[in-house]
């Protein structure tokens, strides 16, 4: 008798089932019966034969016509459930999307190994289609080739048809498979042709036999385009991206790490990569961070692979979802883009798995399961024998320290490619400005620009029209109701809007307490900094910021039309500052650098040079020289010195100095405890309960403390933060979950965010 831990949909945990059958394997789905009702299970485990204190019933069978899942698979999301400490559905529910049904097709089989001393109708049906006319299979494998198949005995021409020589030892599996797909007939084609009794007759001597097989899209179409554009539209390496490809492709390593100047060419080495992986049938996942980087690179992955890649982000509809995971699951499509889930997809023969712009915070979820798909990566490619190639100009601190340690490899740029100037960088110090907008120096370059017919690229971190609407008479603030946080006034659609909950209301001009209609506007936001922009310059204006990107194939439109040259200026939040090419982009204007160096966040610094960094890399990509002027009220902070040197070395050295004295992470791991309630009488009292009941000598916590938004959608919120080292950690998370039961309150919701990216 074999034991399995069996996960059943909707519930919080394993339950235990016994079967003699010898064909149940990890990752089948079974059916049991579960508080007397047959329900669908997914084996997890299988557990050690032992005695056990309950009655264990038994599986009742395999569920073939379900999806089935890799033993691998299914570790990796047992290492999530672990690692993140969240429940297997939470894992599962995000790992797989809803809707995927298995699709099959029922074919008869003729059996080749057999010499039947007696052929009827129905049999010369199966042989006649054994033979194949030269046409096809020139078109399959060109007229040179079907020769050389001759020539070694692979075929043997009769009468002007060519017929399979099946009894040798050395045969061409592609040719042997070309044939095998011959000797099968659909179920109905065949049951409609002849008699039932004839069929069972054939079925009962074995001559024929009936199959039932998972149907994929049409495999040979395909493959046939890959052999005709991926590989003979290659473009060539330099020296430098060649050297890289083939350092990942010869080394022993599993982990890369490659840190290239912004228009280095890392994404033509990416494709280099996938492509030779085809070359040898096996797949990839290519990560981008946002939705927003998916049409550039949906156009450039559909250019180099057609139809063979699955394109896999959070706007498809739950249909397009399923087929294109489907697709993933029966191998028809061997090379993933896609956005954080996308890590998840059922590649088979997995070879590389790629995270463009590894740095990005989109790659964490900050909802259960809280996973990092980074992270996720690396133990991904452990489980699968595949390797995990990250990539930025600015990698996080963690994984630079990493690479300089050598437990990634580290491979950097410095030029880019096709030796394209990086920007010049100019500091303005707005302190000496009158106009809190533009500074005198943006103002002159963007003139320049525009009369030379070029692009500009201006970005400010910030939504909406202004920050903060205030009574002049009465000194009210427009604050939201359920969250403590002033409400931001959108100008394009007259309304108040929490960025926090999402909640608005319309701006009726008038103040909510008093009724004055004297307001004032401070705290400016992108549409302000849009409006004063198109008093200055007549000129054709693109924002892109949260609200606009909500309309269906916005980003798309918006690469497109700004590619093709129908704006001249874009103005944009964070969304535009990485990964966007524009070749006539050549002049990019930070409005207000300041906007996330003052986060009380040990990330804050690392944030702000990344995101200045990144956006400044959009001018001078082309062959017209690129200039970068950077507004801010603190010229001598450190960043800023950094970002204008260009030299993210030199930033890392400053960050991994201040990390290691405060011992945060690479030096340590970290965890946040989220405590709220929809009540505040009694949070405190609860939370310092939580910090008593966790209290370990082994790690360092911190708090209880308020959130820095203290109320978010009616609940009020406070965090314990803990630090440690890595073994520490584990240790204490292995601890955690029952410490947390032993306090457990309805009234409160705590959430463990393991390795937080957000500490707000």
């Amino acid at each position: 008798m074999r034991y399995f831990s069996i996960y059943i949909e909707k519930t919080n945990d394993f339950y235990t089932y016994a079967s003699e059958d010898k064909d149940i394997k990890i990752g089948d789905r079974v059916l049991v019966s579960f508080r007397n009702k047959d329900k669908v299970g997914l084996v997890v485990k299988e557990e050690a034969d032992k005695e056990y204190s309950f009655k264990v019933l038994k599986i009742k069978r395999i569920l073939y016509e379900e999806l089935s899942f890799s033993k691998e698979f299914i570790e990796l999301l047992l290492w999530i459930k672990d690692y993140y400490m969240s429940s297997f559905e939470q894992v599962f529910s995000t790992a797989v999307p809803a809707g995927v049904k298995i699709k099959y097709e029922d074919i008869y089989r003729v059996n080749m190994e057999k010499e039947s001393l007696f052929i009827d109708e129905l049999l010369q049906y199966f042989y006649d289609k054994l033979k194949i006319r030269k046409k096809p299979l020139v078109d399959k494998f060109s007229k040179e080739k079907l020769q050389q198949f001759v020539d070694e005995n692979q075929l043997k021409v009769v009468d002007g048809w060519y017929i399979l020589n099946r009894d040798l030892e050395n045969r061409n599996e592609e040719l042997y498979k070309y044939f095998q797909k011959k000797e099968t007939v659909g179920k109905l084609t065949l049951e409609k042709k002849f008699e039932k009794k004839l069929i069972e007759k054939h079925l009962k001597e074995s001559n024929i036999f009936f199959e039932r097989k998972i149907k994929s899209f049409d495999e040979e179409r395909l493959k046939k385009e890959l052999v005709e554009k991926v590989f003979k539209e290659d473009t060539e390496l330099n020296e430098e991206q060649e050297k890289i490809k083939s350092g990942i492709e010869n080394s022993n390593k599993r982990h890369f790490l490659i840190r290239g100047v912004t228009g280095s060419g890392k994404t033509e080495i990416y494709i280099h990569l996938i492509k030779r992986a085809l070359e040898k049938n096996k797949g990839s996942i290519f990560l981008v961070p946002e939705i927003s980087l998916t049409p550039q690179m949906v156009k450039r992955f559909k250019i180099e692979f057609g139809e063979g890649v699955a394109i896999l982000h959070s706007r498809l509809s739950p249909t397009d979802r399923a087929k294109e995971w489907y697709s993933i699951y029966t191998g028809d499509k061997k090379v993933v883009l896609g956005v954080r889930s996308a890590i998840f997809a059922p590649v088979q023969n997995l070879e590389y798995i790629i995270v463009d712009e590894e740095h990005e915070n989109s790659y964490k979820q900050d909802s259960s399961p809280r996973y990092n798909a980074k992270f996720v990566a690396i133990k991904k490619a452990e489980l699968e024998d595949a390797k995990v190639v990250l990539g930025s100009a600015t990698p996080s601190i963690e994984s630079y320290y990493y690479g300089k340690k050598g437990i990634f490899q580290l491979f950097e740029i410095e030029h880019r490619y096709k030796d394209a100037k990086l920007p010049e960088i100019d500091i303005v110090d707005m302190k000496q400005e009158q106009d809190s907008f533009f500074s005198e120096k943006l103002l002159e370059e963007m003139r320049t620009a525009l009369l030379r017919k070029e692009q500009i690229i201006l970005l400010l971190n910030r939504k909406g029209y202004s920050t903060l609407v205030q009574c002049e008479d009465c000194g009210h603030m427009e604050e939201c109701e359920h969250c403590s946080i002033k409400l931001n006034y959108y100008a394009s659609n007259g309304s108040l809007k929490c960025n926090y909950c999402g909640i608005s209301k319309k701006y009726t001009g008038r103040c909510s307490k008093c009724n004055s209609k004297n307001m004032s506007f401070s705290g400016r936001g992108v549409e302000r900094v849009e409006e004063e922009l198109r008093k200055r310059f007549p000129v054709n204006i693109i924002r892109v910021d949260g609200e606009v990107s909500k309309e269906k194939d916005f980003y798309e439109n918006m690469y497109n039309d700004f590619l093709a040259g129908k704006y001249d200026i874009m103005i944009g939040t964070q969304m535009i500052s990485r990964g966007l090419h524009f070749p006539n982009v050549t002049l990019v204007g930070v409005i207000n650098a300041d906007t996330i160096m003052t986060i009380p966040d040990f990330r804050s610094g690392e944030r702000t040079y990344q995101m200045i960094t990144q956006v400044a890399g959009r001018a001078g990509r082309g062959e017209k020289n690129g200039k970068v002027i950077i507004q801010t009220y603190q010229p001598e902070n450190y960043i800023i010195e950094k970002i204008q040197e260009n030299s993210y070395v030199n930033f890392y050295e400053k960050e991994i100095e201040k990390r290691e004295i405060l011992s945060y992470p690479p030096f340590s791991k970290v965890i946040n405890i989220g405590i709220s309630s929809s009540e505040e009488n009694g949070l405190e009292e609860y939370c310092h309960a939580v910090f008593k009941e966790i209290q370990d000598e082994t790690v360092e916590l911190y708090g209880p403390m308020r959130s820095l938004v203290y109320k978010v959608k009616g609940r009020y919120r406070c965090n314990i933060f803990i630090k440690g080292s890595r073994e520490n950690i584990n240790l204490f998370k292995l601890k955690l979950e029952e410490k947390l039961k032993k306090v457990e309150n309805k009234k409160y919701r705590v959430v463990v965010d393991v390795d937080p990216i957000n500490l707000i």
